[in-house]
């Protein structure tokens, strides 16, 4: 009987490793292919793009942990699992079926360590009946709701039920994350991977968009961010006003959004007669995101496009009213704007009914500040 290397990272089960049909090599001890992984890891993420994104930033330290790559597989909601292509730290992504049926094959899958940061039962129960050495974060209870594994897991799982611990919160995703896990902190921003095809073809889309920075430099604004929230997004008055700020500074301004966004840029556009470029709202996230990745600054609420920025390295003009500030990190020069006359920021209401509220409050002179500071640097 053939000895087949079934705990090296390349082998696949069903079909001919890569390694073999690019080079003819045979699955044997001496294949000088052979990558046999330290440790299977699970992460249960099922959550929307944008969380399943920022959440890459803890892949790095699970390689510090091993001393090298473990064999990651990442369990997710079919609108989030195109984030995750291409990562280098993921070797295979399994999809939750519509109706949100637990995918037999982690649960009959033998894992050193499973990780599941998510509170929701579904996360729950399919971290639960995953076979694992090791547990991290949440679990599910015998009521069938989560039940927090550990002090780190119990003060994120805390926040999730109180809006008051979430709105007192100093500590960002990346530092709850990595504390869940027990690591030391690796990498504190989300990474997302474009292979070289989907850069040019977004160079391409970008220049017949009339994204160019012959005029100077090109500054992104994203105008929504998602429903969930009425005073997550900035007023259409406050961004027009930015924007004529920075065409009559001569920069470019482009007006970013997707399916929600469509009326929405129709209308700003149309209030800029035409000085900004509209960059279309019938994007695929990762087209979205290598449009992002031509601007030299981003201008966003707490949203998808907030994440995918980071994740493409762009500097970033951070948006904040109802949720946490305290939550993302923006690196350096990029920043965090937020109104200054309001003392219940963060406060997680779906609906407000104050006059003025926090997004209306926030002058344009402010971003623009931050904008021209990222320009700067």
């Amino acid at each position: 009987m053939a000895t087949w290397m079934r705990d090296c990272r390349h082998f696949k089960g069903d079909r001919p490793c890569l390694p073999h049909k690019e080079h003819g090599v045979e699955c044997a001890p001496e294949c000088a292919h052979y990558d046999q992984v330290p440790a299977r890891v699970l992460i249960v993420k099922l959550a929307a793009p944008g969380d399943v994104l920022r959440t890459t930033c803890c892949l790095a330290a699970l390689e510090s942990r091993w001393g090298t790559r473990p064999h990651v597989t990442w369990v997710t909601m079919p609108e989030a699992a195109t984030v995750l292509e291409g990562h280098p730290a993921i070797d295979d992504v399994l999809v939750v079926p519509e109706g949100g049926v637990l995918p037999a094959l982690a649960a009959s899958m033998r894992f050193d360590l499973v990780f599941n940061p998510d509170a929701d039962r579904l996360s729950c129960a399919l971290a639960a009946s995953a076979d694992a050495a090791e547990r991290r974060g949440m679990t599910s209870g015998a009521d069938g709701w989560a039940e927090p594994l550990d002090e780190a897991a119990e003060q994120w799982f805390g926040m999730g039920l109180d809006d008051t611990l979430k709105r007192a919160n100093e500590t960002t995703y990346a530092e709850h994350l990595h504390a869940m896990l027990g690591v030391d902190m690796g990498e504190r921003l989300p990474r997302l991977v474009l292979g070289a095809e989907e850069r040019a073809a977004a160079e391409e889309i970008g220049r017949a968009l009339g994204l160019v920075r012959d005029n100077g430099p090109l500054i992104g604004i994203n105008t929504g961010a998602g429903s969930r929230w009425q005073h997550k997004q900035w007023t259409e008055d406050g961004i027009c006003e930015l924007s004529e700020r920075l065409l009559d500074r001569g920069m470019t301004v482009a007006l970013l959004g997707g399916a929600e966004e469509v009326e929405r840029n129709a209308r700003l556009a149309e209030r800029l007669e035409g000085r900004a470029v509209h960059a279309g709202c019938e994007h695929p996230i990762r087209r979205f995101a290598g449009l992002l990745g031509l601007c030299d600054v981003v201008v966003t609420g707490d949203t998808l496009a907030l994440h995918l920025a980071l994740a493409m390295g762009r500097s970033v003009v951070a948006l904040f009213g109802p949720t946490s500030m305290s939550e993302i990190e923006i690196p350096a020069p990029g920043s965090k704007v937020a109104s200054e006359e309001m003392d219940c920021l963060g406060c997680y209401l779906a609906r407000c009914d104050l006059d003025p509220h926090c997004m209306n409050t926030l002058p344009a002179s402010r971003v623009e500040e931050a904008v021209l500071q990222c320009i700067a640097d």
